[in-house]
């Protein structure tokens, strides 16, 4: 049987000599990168779709005050005070909707001489005021038994 001598490891970092370090490497690691890419990808094709922008809807169309001859519309304004037609402030709903009405039978007359299908009503509401005030006039409109067929917001198209 034949002895071949001390028998040695060989640890790769480890000499005779003492610990040699390898030389670092400075080249990018691609791998992991393509990696997170392809998952990222993956994600955005499923979270994609379900971010609809919601149900399509016919929207009303822009109408200018303008277009309507004078008289076959009615202004309400809402602002901290209450509800106004034309200088008349309302803060109740019964004597609000006898104004209302008033002036929509007023409107509707004027309308129907002028051919068109019936009055429209404006609502201005004041920019600082709370929404809450506005629907609330809303709300007592849509109460009303005047029968109108369009009711529009007024808003700014640009900034003063």
């Amino acid at each position: 049987m034949k002895h071949i001598g001390k028998r040695t490891r060989a640890i790769p970092y480890k000499s005779d000599k003492g610990i040699q370090h390898a030389a670092p490497n400075s080249e990018i690691n691609v791998t992991p990168l393509v990696d997170v890419c392809l998952v990222l990808l993956i994600i955005f094709m499923v979270v994609t779709p379900m971010l609809g922008r919601g149900r399509d809807v016919r929207l009303p169309m822009l109408v200018d005050a303008t277009e309507h001859k004078e008289g076959d519309q009615v202004f309400v304004s809402v602002d901290d005070l209450g509800a106004w037609i034309e200088q008349d402030l309302y803060n109740d709903k019964s004597s609000f909707l006898q104004r209302l009405e008033a002036d929509l039978k007023v409107a509707f007359g004027k309308a129907a001489a002028t051919g068109y299908k019936g009055p429209i009503l404006f609502i201005k509401g004041d920019r600082d005021t709370d929404y809450g005030r506005v629907r609330t006039v809303m709300q007592w409109i849509n109460t009303s038994e005047s029968g109108l067929a369009d009711i529009a917001l007024v808003v700014d198209r640009t900034e003063n």
